[in-house]
């Protein structure tokens, strides 16, 4: 399984209050932060498909809409989540 990517911008750094600590954040946390900012309700979890291989299962509902989307990995999850609801988003402007 692929290493967990990180993201070293300041921006997206937390720390534990005093300032001292920092702690990057991952892509795909990002991606929730900026779904659930914009008013989606999220859900993901890791499941086991027949051959034994783990899947990631992520969703987003909003205002009667929802998103299910499925990947080997976490963050493909995340990245295709935000996908989907960014083309369903331009359709509604075109």
């Amino acid at each position: 399984m692929a290493s967990p990517v990180w993201v070293h911008l300041k921006s997206n750094l937390v720390t534990d209050g005093d300032g001292e600590s920092e702690t990057a954040k991952k892509y795909w946390e990002i991606i929730a932060d900026n779904l659930h900012d914009a008013g989606w309700s999220l859900g993901w979890v890791s499941a086991l498909d027949c051959e034994g291989r783990t899947i990631w299962i992520a969703d987003a509902h909003c205002d009667g809409k929802r998103f299910v989307v499925h990947a080997d990995e976490m963050l493909t999850a995340f990245v295709e989540l935000e996908r989907a609801i960014h083309e369903f988003a331009v359709s509604l402007v075109l």
